[in-house]
């Protein structure tokens, strides 16, 4: 039977979690590196939060009439997040994920979307090099860390509310070029928790956590505050979060602040690119 790709339906998520947790345990256990999805519960939850929003598309890898992979767009705010991609280990290197990441940019291009992003392991050269072939080209390296957490609690930090939306659309605007808005009004609905610093009566900066979500801020000082108080307040998994390796000073001070570099990932795009400038930390997916 040939391979379809079908639209990702309620019924296929406990499979396709499954394929999620195996393909990524598979290759982190075969480079010695820590697991971002511990077990297929896990693996479960995530896929559930990206399937119930409609800010995103999945669809579904069936070969033979059962699934063997999947893949999401996220499509929340100007420009778009590919991932996770999966596919099962037992049929890798048979175009599977080619062409989940063509339907994926299709569904870019059908959208209208003119930018669409994504981070990829750094250990995994097969989909480097698959994703430079479809055309995505490299910008930059991220080291994923382990933050230590702060010792007490940040007065100037609180929870992130929807009322806070609205500074959240300015600060990632100034930070990233275009807002992610859109996608932290969606983390915040699934109930993703977030963090919030005020100075003087307003707010200079937002951190969301998990790989998912993102933040950005007025300054270092005020990011590294975000991290530390964030570790303090979601389980350590959560707690992770992405560091640009470009951006050395704050690289050097997050070391210096004992968070700890559990691995890389390389950033990339496809079609139009506006060069992040500001203070801020990307998801997985953009």
């Amino acid at each position: 039977m040939a391979l379809e790709l079908i639209p990702l339906q309620p019924q296929h998520l406990p499979e396709v979690a499954r394929i999620c947790h195996d393909a990524f345990a598979s290759l982190h256990d075969r480079h010695a590196v820590p697991k971002d999805i511990a077990d297929i519960g896990t693996a479960e939850m995530i896929l559930s939060h990206l399937a119930g929003r409609p800010d995103y598309t999945g669809v579904v890898a069936v070969l033979d009439g059962r699934p063997v992979g999947s893949n999401f767009l996220l499509h929340a705010d100007p420009v778009a997040g590919v991932g996770p991609i999966t596919v099962d280990p037992v049929v890798q290197s048979r175009g599977v994920g080619r062409e989940l990441m063509q339907w994926v940019l299709g569904e870019a291009e059908r959208r209208g979307i003119r930018a669409t992003r994504l981070f990829q392991e750094a250990i995994n050269t097969t989909s480097l090099a698959l994703y430079s072939r479809l055309g995505f080209a490299w910008r930059g390296t991220a080291a994923a860390m382990q933050p230590a957490a702060a010792g007490s609690d940040d007065p100037s930090i609180r929870p992130l509310s929807a009322d806070d939306l609205d500074a959240v659309h300015r600060l990632s605007e100034a930070a990233y070029g275009f807002s992610r808005g859109g996608d932290a009004a969606g983390l915040l609905a699934g109930g993703i928790p977030g963090f919030v610093r005020e100075r003087e009566g307003r707010l200079v900066g937002y951190r969301i956590a998990s790989l998912f979500g993102h933040a950005a801020a007025e300054t270092d000082d005020d990011l590294l505050a975000l991290i530390a108080h964030s570790a303090r307040h979601v389980p350590a998994p959560m707690a992770v979060f992405l560091c640009p390796l470009h951006r050395s000073e704050l690289f050097r001070r997050a070391l210096e602040a004992g968070h700890r570099t559990l691995k890389q990932l390389t950033y990339m795009s496809y079609g139009e690119y506006t060069e992040p400038l500001g203070v801020y930390l990307p998801s997985i997916q953009c």
